[in-house]
């Protein structure tokens, strides 16, 4: 969430399918991992993680819902678990309710 320009180039250069774009006050960089159920990523970005020195505060583990049921529960996938165990950060939750086209 606070990245300067060469940890935001070096994270897409460790981390296959990372991306990254400029806050909103355009001074430092928000960076973007999607993760999967195998967490293939996930050595690559704990290492990102340390190297780079990444403090907890700048870090967050959003899980994005996308929906057309607006009753239905939020609930964080198996594997976000396991990587708040190497990455202990805020866990943050969106939902978005889709309308049918």
């Amino acid at each position: 969430m606070n990245l300067d320009k060469l940890q935001a180039i070096t994270l897409t250069h460790e981390i296959k399918g990372s991306s990254y774009q400029l806050n909103l006050k355009g001074d430092r960089y928000i960076g973007e991992v999607i993760l999967d159920e195998q967490l293939s990523c996930l050595d690559d970005l704990n290492i990102f993680y340390v190297r780079q020195q990444i403090a907890i505060e700048d870090c967050e583990i959003l899980v994005r819902v996308e929906s057309y049921d607006i009753s239905g529960a939020i609930s964080a996938p198996s594997y976000v678990n396991k990587l708040l165990k190497h990455i202990d950060c805020k866990l943050s939750f969106a939902y978005t309710v889709l309308t049918p086209q």
